[in-house]
């Protein structure tokens, strides 16, 4: 009987864990630590009079040209307290410009003219906000001063608060990752019918790999085609690389599932140009003048005008083998407590027995 009833407890106790974190264990991570992020750019970000539909992650410092603003995780109004919407190691200048969702973590220093915040700061130095409007419907959490011409419910760290994501160690993750595909063997040849129009046709149903070798892509055509569920990486070689109007067309798959991968790129253009698909450019500076990105962005760094639309990779990339199982080896406090507490109640029954 002592036999039968421990079982049964094993089973609750394994289904608690399997409730806990069996999401996590299906759900896979193609671009590791930037997964999930519309931008993801381990030096400087400064674009300027635009916006991010999703969220940001800046390894350097986030600072609008010019003094100019940026608005933040448009589409994210709905993320609660305790969700990041946007990760700066170092320090964060914004001007009259909005955050829509989430949290906001900050290791240098704050300065904010006229926040609207819709939930808390977290700001390892000092937080301003020199003007006389501004809101936050949490609370800013800082380290050093604090200043701001209006009230908004702010208090003092007791120390330093660990930053989110360790960028450096991400970046060598992704430019591991973007060395693999940059190994990969086309699986078909592009067409190019001379007159500024590439043909990329996949047949393969999981993975089609293409490479374009010119270096640069101005007013030119690229119309991608592949099986629905597949997976497309587009290979760019060349240490820069422009795309000056034109167009990019997809058919079969979505954006969600194509991936242009610059290995090599120190500099990448685009202007004036809708890009569909997500970038991979780890050591590149990037420059979107106008137009805009449907997909997500990893790149060193971004400046200009560019539009970042929020259009997730969802496909499946060789070579990335990070998943949220993995991610999640020590479970959350949460997990832990569950499993305390059903084994103190196997205990407690079996005492009493």
């Amino acid at each position: 009987m002592d036999y039968i009833r421990i079982t049964r407890y094993l089973t609750v106790l394994t289904g608690i864990l399997v409730c806990c974190s069996g999401s996590a264990v299906a759900m896979a991570l193609p671009l590791g630590a930037a997964t999930g992020y519309n931008a993801f750019v381990f030096s400087d970000f400064t674009e300027y009079y635009t916006d991010a539909q999703g969220k940001l992650a800046v390894g350097g410092n986030f600072a609008p040209t010019g003094g100019a603003g940026f608005t933040i995780a448009s589409l994210h109004t709905g993320d609660a307290a305790g969700v990041f919407d946007v990760v700066v190691a170092g320090n964060f200048t914004n001007n009259y410009a909005s955050l829509g969702g989430g949290d906001i973590f900050v290791g240098g220093n704050m300065t904010w003219t006229g926040p609207t915040l819709p939930h808390n700061a977290y700001v390892n130095g000092n937080f301003s906000n020199p003007s006389y409007g501004g809101s936050a419907g949490g609370t800013i959490s800082y380290g050093g001063t604090y200043a701001s011409n209006v009230t908004l419910a702010h208090t003092k760290m007791a120390g330093p608060m660990q930053i989110p994501i360790d960028f450096l160690s991400a970046k060598t993750s992704l430019r591991s990752l973007s060395t693999s595909l940059a190994a990969q063997t086309p699986t078909n040849a592009v067409g190019n019918n001379g007159y500024g129009t590439y043909t990329l046709t996949g047949t393969n149903s999981s993975l089609n790999v293409f490479s374009l070798t010119d270096s640069t892509y101005n007013g030119k055509t690229i119309n991608i085609s592949a099986p629905a569920g597949s997976t497309v990486v587009v290979n760019v070689a060349g240490t820069a690389t422009s795309f000056n109007g034109g167009s990019i067309n997809i058919s079969g798959v979505d954006s969600h599932s194509v991936i242009f991968n610059f290995n090599s790129a120190t500099t990448l253009s685009i202007s004036s140009f809708a890009f569909n698909g997500t970038i991979l450019a780890p050591t590149a500076n990037v420059t979107g003048s106008y137009g805009q990105l449907n997909g997500q962005l990893v790149a060193n760094s971004l400046a200009g005008t560019m539009e970042l639309h929020e259009v997730l990779f969802t496909g499946s990339l060789p070579g990335s083998s990070t998943s949220s199982a993995q991610l999640s080896a020590t479970p959350e406090p949460s997990t832990w407590a569950l499993v305390v507490g059903a084994c103190a109640l196997l205990f407690v029954r079996r005492r009493k027995r």
